[in-house]
């Protein structure tokens, strides 16, 4: 099962990181390839997400479930989907980690543990991991401009 493991800096005290964080209407607009979002309950929502892997583009439709909160500290959530085109599944394990980071900014760390079935699985680990850290360094970009934003 690859791993990755990113972190990032965001200008905002924890407490604020971390309210961004549990708001999927702000979050959706960050993640690339969000199509749509469907919010369930407090802690389940739904993503439409359209990436493109390699020479496949790949359409999930995903569950994800907040599974642990420890507010500010600690949040891991599980996401499940699916591409019926590509007979593909995705299962993901997310684990973020939020610590000050001096005056007033917070480190964000994060870890996903990617488990791709079918022909998704296909393209390999390297091309994968390419583009998961594309796609890592795409999110961490909009969440610190979503949060630094002036209002």
């Amino acid at each position: 099962m690859p791993v990755f493991e990113e972190e990032f800096s965001v200008d905002a005290v924890p407490d604020t990181v971390w309210d961004f964080l549990l708001d999927p209407a702000r979050v959706a607009p960050c993640l690339p390839g969000c199509e749509s979002l469907e919010v369930q309950d407090a802690t389940t929502y739904r993503v439409r997400l359209t990436v493109k892997v390699g020479f496949l583009s790949t359409t999930q439709n995903l569950r994800v479930e907040i599974v642990e909160s420890d507010r500010p500290r600690h949040l891991v959530s599980l996401g499940r989907g699916e591409d019926r085109k590509l007979a593909s599944q995705i299962e993901v394990r997310n684990t973020l980690d939020l610590a000050p980071a001096g005056t007033g900014a917070t480190l964000v760390r994060y870890r996903s543990e990617v488990r791709v079935l079918g022909r998704l699985g296909s393209v390999g680990d390297a091309v994968m991991k390419v583009k998961a850290k594309q796609l890592a360094g795409e999110f961490a970009t909009n969440v610190r401009a979503a949060i630094e934003m002036p209002t």
